[in-house]
């Protein structure tokens, strides 16, 4: 991935100026607030990527944007390369990719929620840009986030035939095609289609069976039908599908427990550094995802009214997931861990805005409706049990949502429009339903009746109640035993519901330098551990987590748009704080509620452009979390010993972009370079789970704009990742057992071609 300029402001600045125009850039125009307005207007913390920089940086989805965003961190499930966990603000999923729980950043595709993490990785082929907002959103979005959102954008057709055609190539077998085709309109019609394929034979070698880990095939389409009878009424259909193949991410180990270092089973297979020569595991292994979504979007523009001008708008959706990950959590030619993960989702959202825009007030009323559902498969192999004796954990749930949001702002007309006073509310229902069935069968031989045997239904004294009424005192699944199947799943479900306001001021010293303050509330569900280990937990949802947060920033542009600050710092308090805690033995994560957490932080992002030809993009962010009061269930006061995970302390990236004209082509120069200092991989200070600081540096030279005639151009370029060739790892696991990591990806360098016509 060629890097180009950082993230907004710096995206104002992607075009040079031809000569006799202005030598600053044109205001940027987001849609955070659900409506175009100038980005030094909205009074929170924005940052969006445009086209031209997410070209460059070969961003196609959510997975490889923290690399041109500040103080957004990607995380990455462990063990498979389709589940992003997204932080933003040092606020991090508070557990794994389990399809029961609420992420805290929402991530929305043309207004359309994504629920869940598993199987976010999608490729979106034809992005326009991406906005990224920072703190609760609920007041003008359809799913209440606690932490932020992000916003895929996608470009819509433009009715004049056109379009693009990418094709690249790179070290370790890396091909991508892109084609992109807008058709000329029909009558009222336009239509968009695009397509998109990528190959890559994996960075890391698995010495066992000359595999790849890591390795790739992924198609992906999308098509865009608009129809507009008249001025004021459209409807867009949009349908995309992606399907990747592959092979898991890298885990290797990096330091023994309660398998000591020195037994024979791992010893030859440590790596306390990154494996370059690859490691020796079973051959047995998969990474696939399929994800496919439909959206209906309508709009009415009603003209003008007593309320001022109205727009009505209607997003109807549905969206479905299937992944299949088969991976070796031990990173060795031995039996010892095999985890096999099937996810099925599916989801419905239906959302509906009245948008009114009047001289003094300009206002957003909404009503959203989520209906989703899931099953999981889950066995687990150990080599404890010897054979073919597993684990098994099946499970399955449903969730509804229902929400009603509005927003109203006044620019009063005594301050000749330098004031805007805004105050929104949301009210939240959300329902969910959960079964789990678990059998652990090395606790079940020895006693089904005891709490850790599994979760299923049992009777009072703690016998396994069975479908066939067999008695299940003694006996052992997969062996001769009851099967799995003749255990009943465990059913538990809870609702809860809440109002949450805002309250936000934007004061303009100037057009392009405002102030602003903001006051908001967030509200995160709770929810069921649907991978509890006990009848008893599963039995106790976790409690809601509640946001109260304070927000003071800047925004300006200044030297004839040479210059562009944003400046934010912000203070918030988390009740019930939902953390997630991990269980080695089920290789799984569970949430219980902390008192009270506190992120107090500062963010700083800008753009320098000292001459025509050059921009220089930087970002800064600082957030220091902890908890102030957290005690265990069992009474244990852990407030000062356990930490926030996935939290870095410092983050900060510098990007600068280069443009030479050369008469047949301008010649394009861009690096950039992002760093973030250690953190906590899990809740506990484990020593083995730290994470070391790390700094990634990216670079692109290309020529572009070489004219081919009618209207055609072609661009070259070549680009390198991670060129300083950084050892560090993304993810891993204490599992008690041993350390398990997932290294990132090694220096790498590529090309590709584009034609635009």
């Amino acid at each position: 991935m060629g890097i180009a300029i950082a993230a907004t402001p710096a995206q104002a600045q992607d075009s040079a100026p031809t000569s006799g125009s202005s030598a600053g850039a044109e205001d940027i125009i987001v849609t955070a607030q659900r409506r175009e307005e100038r980005l030094v207007d909205v009074p929170i913390a924005v940052s969006a990527v445009s086209a031209p920089a997410l070209e460059r940086a070969e961003v196609t989805s959510v997975a490889n944007i923290a690399a041109i965003v500040p103080n957004i961190q990607i995380n990455q499930t462990v063990g498979n390369n389709f589940g992003p966990l997204i932080s933003i603000r040092g606020l991090a999923p508070s557990a794994d990719t389990s399809l029961a729980r609420d992420q805290p950043v929402g991530l929305y595709i043309d207004g359309v929620p994504i629920g869940k993490s598993t199987g976010a990785a999608f490729d979106t082929v034809d992005l326009q840009r991406v906005e990224v907002l920072r703190g609760p959103q609920g007041t003008l979005y359809g799913k209440n986030t606690i932490g932020g959102a992000v916003n895929l954008i996608t470009r819509a057709p433009t009715g004049d035939f056109g379009g693009s055609l990418v094709l690249g190539a790179g070290e370790f077998g890396r091909f991508t095609q892109r084609l992109t085709v807008d058709l000329p309109a029909i009558g009222d019609f336009k239509a968009k289609v695009a397509v998109a394929a990528r190959q890559n034979r994996g960075y890391f070698r698995n010495t066992f069976n000359d595999t790849h880990f890591g390795k790739e095939e992924m198609v992906a389409a999308r098509a865009d039908l608009v129809w507009e009878p008249s001025p004021n009424f459209s409807a867009a259909y949009a349908y995309d599908i992606t399907d990747s193949k592959g092979l898991p991410a890298i885990l290797a180990i990096s330091a023994g427990g309660s398998v000591p270092a020195t037994s024979p089973l791992i010893a030859p297979y440590i790596y306390p550094s990154r494996p370059d020569d690859g490691i020796s595991a079973q051959s047995a292994l998969a990474s696939n995802f399929r994800v496919n979504g439909h959206a209906l979007t309508l709009q009415f523009d009603a003209g003008e009214s007593p309320l001022g001008d109205l727009l009505f708008k209607s997003i109807t959706a549905r969206r479905t997931m299937h992944s299949y990950s088969a991976s070796d959590f031990d990173g060795t030619p031995n039996d010892l861990l095999r985890i096999i993960l099937q996810n099925d989702y599916e989801q419905f959202t239906q959302e509906v805005q009245i948008i009114g825009t009047g001289s003094q007030f300009r206002f957003t009323l909404g009503g959203f409706y989520l209906d989703d559902n899931y099953d999981v498969f889950n066995p687990r192999w150990n080599f404890q049990f010897g054979g073919d004796r597993f684990d098994l954990s099946e499970r399955g749930g449903e969730s509804k949502s229902y929400a009603a949001y509005g927003q109203l702002t006044w620019t009063p007309a005594f301050a000749d429009g330098k004031l805007d006073v805004t105050v929104g509310g949301r009210w939240t229902r959300e329902e969910k339903r959960a079964r789990e069935l678990l059998l652990s069968n090395t606790n079940y031989a020895a006693n089904p009746r005891g709490a850790t045997s599994g979760v299923f239904q049992r009777g009072p004294d703690g016998t396994p109640i069975t479908r066939s009424g067999q008695p299940a005192a003694g006996a052992r699944p997969g062996a001769g035993g009851i099967g799995p199947s003749d255990l009943i799943p465990l059913e538990n479900e809870d609702s809860w519901s809440q109002f949450n306001p805002e309250f936000n001021i934007v004061y303009k010293l100037r057009p392009d330098w405002s102030f602003y303050g903001r006051v908001a509330t967030g509200f995160k569900s709770g929810g069921i551990n649907d991978t509890a280990a006990t009848n008893a937990a599963f039995l106790t949802p976790y409690d809601p987590e509640d946001l109260l947060s304070f927000e003071l920033g800047t925004k300006m542009t200044a030297f004839d748009r040479r210059v562009s600050l944003n400046l934010s710092v912000y203070h918030s308090i988390y009740k019930d704080f939902q953390a997630g805690v991990f269980v080695p033995e089920l290789v799984t994560t569970n949430i219980i509620n902390a008192g009270e957490a506190k992120f107090t932080g500062v963010e700083v992002e800008g753009a320098v452009r000292p001459f025509d030809a050059l921009t220089v993009n930087f970002g800064f962010g600082y957030v220091d979390a902890r908890y102030t009061d957290f005690v265990l269930p069992n009474g244990t006061d852990v407030t000062d010993s356990y930490t926030i995970p996935l939290s870095p302390k410092y983050n900060y990236l510098i990007g600068a972009l280069h443009r030479l004209p050369l008469g047949f082509a301008t010649l394009e120069t861009n690096l950039n370079y992002s760093w973030r200092s250690s953190q906590w991989a899990t809740i506990t200070a484990d020593p083995l789970s730290k994470r070391k600081a790390y700094g990634l540096l990216d670079g692109r030279i290309a020529l572009t704009d070489i004219e081919l005639g009618r209207g055609s151009t072609l661009e070259l370029a070549v680009w390198g990742r991670n060129l300083a060739d950084e050892k560090y790892w993304i993810s891993g696991i204490n599992l008690s057992t041993f350390t398990v990591r997932q290294w990132g990806d090694p220096r790498s360098f590529g090309a590709e071609a584009r034609i635009r016509f």
